[in-house]
């Protein structure tokens, strides 16, 4: 049983966690509160840009509020820096925006959001064009990281990472840091499997975390009529769902994972899959599932080993989560 994945601070990363991006509302709110109180969740996974911290915040004020029997420390709450050029002077201004916003004192980890800054404080910026404009990327996620290093000595946050990290941005950090990521939260999925870059980051001692697991809501994978066949296949010789499958795989690959869904039934199946495994004929034909299709558009990002992102023809495929 597969429950907690340890970092190399020494805490335990739950296994599952719920995201939040694109939960809105008192759906957010909602979702949040059932995840913990009736699904078991142990794991929130929010980011300031998500712009849905104050709804996650009612919810944690509920669930540890009710005499329910749990504890803030029972719960792992992760947040994301939103990097801008701005970015080095800001980190802990933005943490505390986002402890505020959530009504913690701590954060369990802090991530840098990308590993590109966007001077608009969006993610539309082109890619850079030019070598002057990548040694600037360079040397803002160097000082950033060196704030983030710097946040650990403050007790807001007890953990910090990175998301959306390449081989090469992470060895250009490894080159300058004081402090290894605890966390290299990626999209990784079957059809994004991304096994170098697990690989690099197991030999890093960094523990990647899966978001996007399932995909992202309205958009569709690529020529893969074949891959989610095997999928559906095997989800209905283990009596699990499509999405059970991939989840677990993505467990025993070694990798925490972060579904979002604002459906209870769905919530409550997602967190389902700590107490079996795939056999290993099933893991293989998982493993050898081909193409390979990146859905996160991160063109305004210097993603250096990773494929481009593919073409996507909505009538080829269906949707992770009605696989």
């Amino acid at each position: 049983m597969t429950d907690f994945f340890p970092l190399n601070t020494g805490a335990r990363i739950p296994a599952v966690g719920l995201g939040t991006w694109e939960a809105d509302g008192e759906a957010c709110t909602r979702a949040v509160r059932f995840a913990a109180l009736e699904a078991g969740y142990r794991h929130i996974d929010c980011s300031h840009l998500y712009g849905n911290e104050i709804q996650v915040g009612l919810a944690l004020r509920e669930i540890l509020g009710d005499g329910g029997g749990i504890k803030r420390e029972d719960l792992f709450l992760t947040s994301k820096l939103w990097f801008t050029a701005k970015t080095p002077r800001h980190v802990e201004t933005c943490v505390d925006a986002s402890l505020r916003n959530l009504g913690l004192d701590y954060l369990d980890l802090y991530l840098l959001h990308w590993p590109t800054p966007a001077p608009m404080g969006d993610a539309t910026d082109p890619p850079p064009a030019a070598a002057l404009e990548h040694r600037e990327e360079v040397r803002q996620i160097k000082e950033s990281w060196q704030v983030m290093e710097a946040l650990l000595a403050t007790n807001k946050v007890r953990a910090i990472g990175v998301s959306n990290f390449g081989i090469s941005q992470l060895q250009e950090l490894l080159g300058s840091c004081l402090i290894v990521p605890a966390v290299n939260q990626v999209e990784l999925h079957p059809f994004w499997r991304q096994d170098d870059l697990v690989e690099f980051c197991k030999r890093k001692g960094i523990h990647v975390s899966a978001h996007t697991p399932l995909g992202i809501p309205g958009t569709n994978i690529g020529s893969l009529q074949l891959p989610t066949s095997v999928v559906a296949a095997i989800a209905e010789e283990l009596g699990k769902t499509p999405a059970q499958v991939i989840l677990r795989w993505g467990l025993q690959r070694g990798t925490s994972v972060l579904p979002r869904s604002l459906t209870p039934e769905r919530i409550k199946l997602n967190i389902d899959i700590l107490d079996w495994c795939l056999a290993d004929d099933d893991w293989k034909a998982i493993n050898a599932m081909e193409p390979q299709v990146r859905l996160i558009n991160g063109t305004f990002s210097y993603l250096s080993e990773n494929a481009p992102l593919q073409a996507v023809k909505e009538d080829e495929v269906e949707q992770a989560e009605n696989i």
